[in-house]
């Protein structure tokens, strides 16, 4: 079912229960208010750390709205649509101008999902799920299914033109190992090669975010595996969580604790309130979410029936990385480089690291950009160093330097290598 068609249904479910609740309320004498009775996930509503929506609206004499892109500038997307299913409209909003109707905004691009032979034992495909500009993919590899990256079973990969398809996943049954265990799936790759998706620990999936230096970072909520995990340039990732009515838009990052993204104030103006939450898109680079906002129910206070299905836009802290470790994986200048391996040549990746406030022992890890990648440990940074490596095959990589502190900070920096022979 797509997302509009389940948006349709979803919908008229909760229209008929809201209807329902009113109906029941008008049999009933009046009563002092009560408090509602426990929820899973309404605990999160007015939590220390949930981020509150701004609820933006809809156009002039339309029901309900969702942003689905938000740019750099802040510019915000979506569509607008009117009672009854007629037809729908685009919206630009801003912060001065609130919203407008326009002709057209930008739309997401699905790229169609690709398959390939798989040379990693033991699975028989992979599914390309994301791309990213230098050519870098994810997605699963797959035994079963191998057509739709949604059915569970599979692991996650990494590939890119000089290391192929790389398993990041490499869990086995301890009885049998060439059995896979557990499941993963890659549903996004930033400019880092950096990886997000679901990856299930037991029964249900748990967002992660996956990089070199720190393997997975699992997160242990109850994912949504339907492709809607997202990842930035920040290595912001934006996911769905879910118990057994509603859905909830979370946000992490290496910088930032979990962070629910609750409905607006005005949608948890009355006890009670049933609310879910869907982040559909986030800013490339910086940190602003959006999507739509629901909340519905019945105010035993008033005896008024609630329901508000809007745009949202979540306003995440600003990235804070000032005291993380700085990288400079290019200390005397330059994007590139050329090694010869005409008589088979070491590479000597030269980078530069520091850090406002020192706190070592530091971990330093490259990841050479073949499927490989060479660490060490050292007790001070701040001056030019190296590590050393031997390319077995001419190519374009992208060769990657993490330093991370001994509180788990790191920094990355990068440096494309072309071999030629």
């Amino acid at each position: 079912m797509s997302c509009r068609s389940f948006t349709a249904v979803s919908r008229r479910w909760v229209v008929a229960l809201v209807a329902a609740l009113s109906v029941a309320a008008c049999d009933r004498n009046p009563a002092a208010p009560s408090a509602p009775a426990p929820r899973p996930g309404n605990g999160l509503v007015g939590s220390a750390t949930g981020i509150r929506a701004q609820d933006l609206g809809v156009l002039p004499g339309d029901e309900w709205s969702e942003a689905t892109h938000v740019a750099e500038d802040g510019t915000v997307y979506g569509v607008s649509y009117p009672p009854g299913g007629g037809a729908s409209r685009y919206f630009r909003w801003t912060p001065t101008g609130g919203m407008v109707q326009v002709a057209s905004i930008p739309l997401p691009s699905w790229p169609p999902w690709q398959t390939f032979s798989s040379v990693v034992h033991p699975w028989v495909k992979g599914i390309v799920t994301a791309r990213n500009a230098k050519g870098e993919a994810t997605g699963v590899l797959c035994q079963y299914d191998c057509d739709d990256p949604t059915a569970y079973g599979g692991h996650v990969f990494r590939s890119s033109a000089g290391a192929g398809a790389i398993e990041l996943d490499t869990r086995r049954d301890p009885f049998f190992p060439d059995v896979p265990e557990g499941a993963s799936h890659g549903w996004g790759i930033n400019r880092w090669g950096h990886v997000a998706g679901a990856y299930w620990l037991s029964d249900d999936p748990s967002a992660f975010l996956w990089t070199p230096v720190d393997s997975f970072r699992v997160e242990g909520i109850l994912s949504v595996d339907n492709g809607n995990t997202k990842l930035n340039d920040i290595d912001q990732v934006v996911a769905q969580q879910q118990d057994a009515i509603h859905e909830y838009a979370v946000v992490f990052r290496p910088d930032l604790s979990r962070r629910a993204l609750e409905p607006d104030a005005a949608s948890l103006s009355f006890p009670g309130v049933e609310w879910s939450t869907y982040a559909l898109a986030q800013q490339p680079t910086g940190t602003l979410v959006v999507g739509r906002s629901l909340a519905f129910g019945y105010d035993e206070s008033t005896g008024e029936s609630f329901y508000r299905e809007h745009a949202a836009l979540w306003r995440v802290p600003a990235l804070d990385r000032a005291a993380f470790p700085v990288v400079n994986a290019n200390p005397y200048g330059g994007s590139g480089g050329l090694v010869h391996l005409s008589t088979g040549g070491q590479y000597y990746q030269l980078y530069r690291a520091t850090q406002s406030s020192p706190r070592g022992p530091y971990l330093e890890l490259v990841d050479w950009g073949d499927g490989t990648s060479s660490r060490r440990t050292r007790s001070n940074i701040g001056v030019t160093t190296s590590q050393v490596h031997t390319y077995r095959a001419t190519g374009v990589y992208w060769v990657r330097v993490y330093v991370k502190d001994a509180l788990g900070r790191w920094g990355v920096s990068e440096r494309k290598v072309t071999v030629k022979p």
